[in-house]
């Protein structure tokens, strides 16, 4: 497994404007980056990737701490791996019980109106159209580590891993409560 420490940032082809010290003291350290191993595995004619994400605190399983996730950034912000919760939204039939946690692979897109002072906007749309959208790949949470496992690379487009982030997701909804806009704030990458 390759090992990413924060002294050893990957290149990333996305600028990214990171939120203060604050925004990552507010929520216990559980969104503050310490460690990370991404780990290509090729199995007959597939590629797999592996992704291991350790955090300064625990990561809260509560299903009470906000919306918020970790991501794998891929190919300029398209066929981004996420694991993340984001209660009450319902968008996925793999959503684990009290916690909310499951995966998506996402587009994403610059921030519109509805989204002031995010790093990103999830392309909804576009997202929605993907067949990894509402994928089921093994993922556990045990304390301050987070795993992803067996990702086929071609859910992702084939792309390399840009850098790895935890963010914050603003949910906008309409009158029904559908999500019309869901506004991606990073607070931390490596």
């Amino acid at each position: 497994m390759k090992s990413i420490s924060k002294t050893s940032l990957l290149a990333s082809a996305i600028g990214l404007t990171l939120a203060g010290g604050v925004a990552l003291a507010e929520t216990g350290g559980y969104l503050s980056l310490k460690e990370v191993e991404v780990e290509w595995e090729a199995k007959a004619d597939k590629k797999l990737l592996e992704v291991e994400i350790k955090t300064d605190k625990d990561i809260p399983m509560d299903g009470k701490s906000g919306a918020f996730g970790y991501a794998v950034l891929t190919d300029g912000g398209n066929n981004v791996l996420v694991l993340t919760t984001h209660l009450p939204i319902d968008d996925s039939s793999h959503e684990a019980t009290p916690s909310g946690f499951h995966t998506h692979v996402l587009d994403l897109k610059n921030p519109t109106e509805a989204c002031p002072g995010a790093n990103f906007e999830v392309d909804l749309e576009n997202s929605g159209k993907n067949t990894a959208f509402d994928a089921d790949y093994k993922w556990k949470i045990d304390n301050n580590k987070a795993s992803i496992e067996k990702v086929p690379v071609s859910d992702l487009g084939d792309a390399g891993v840009e850098s790895v982030v935890s963010f914050t997701l603003k949910p906008i909804l309409d009158a029904n409560k559908k999500a019309t806009n869901l506004c991606v704030s990073v607070l931390d990458k490596i």
